[in-house]
């Protein structure tokens, strides 16, 4: 399948599971997280999940796991990340996303792990995204020990994803399952 057939197909196949799933499921991933991964107190940058994109609930992440939060925030020129300190900083946008209206602003260099939002991905660490590049764009400028781990409710495509140069490949992605690692 292309990235565009992908795409809809993931988004029909979330667009299935039931709150319920959706709740069960984000709970899994983040125990496996919890259990795989050493992040506490480190600069994590984590995406917090558009409810009508049915996405991988990370408040759990926020709520319940001690390390420095950013959230990142669209912006012409890619994504920014604002250091998450209270409630009182988000803001629901025209599309729907909860973004930190205020804040202090960090470079990618920061990040010791990024929790990357995803619709597919492959045995191989590429992904889908939405489509606009936005966190490829913005991973290639982490720093070289930065983690990539993506969060996906179903296991990996069987065929490869085709990618394109400016792609970049997660190091892991966490399913309600399991944990694939490909660095």
């Amino acid at each position: 399948m292309t990235k565009t057939e992908l795409r809809k197909f993931y988004k029909e196949k979330r667009k299935a599971l039931s709150t319920d799933d959706i709740a069960k499921f984000s709970a899994q991933i983040f125990e496996k997280f919890k259990t795989n991964f050493n992040y506490e107190n480190k600069a994590l940058s984590i995406f917090l999940p558009i409810e009508r994109f049915r996405e991988v609930n990370t408040w759990k992440f926020i709520n319940e796991y001690k390390a420095q939060y950013y959230l990142p925030v669209v912006k012409p020129s890619g994504l920014v990340h604002i250091k998450f300190e209270s409630l009182a900083q988000l803001k629901r946008t025209d599309w729907g996303i909860l973004e930190p209206q205020f804040g202090h602003e960090v470079p990618p260099s920061l990040f010791d792990a990024v929790i990357v939002p995803l619709l597919a991905f492959d045995q191989n660490g590429n992904r889908v995204g939405y489509g606009k590049g936005f966190y490829d764009s913005f991973l290639k400028h982490c720093k070289p020990h930065c983690k990539f781990i993506g969060v996906s409710f179903f296991e990996p495509e069987k065929n490869n994803i085709t990618t394109i140069p400016t792609d970049i490949r997660l190091h892991y992605c966490i399913t309600p399952n399991k944990v694939f690692q490909f660095i």
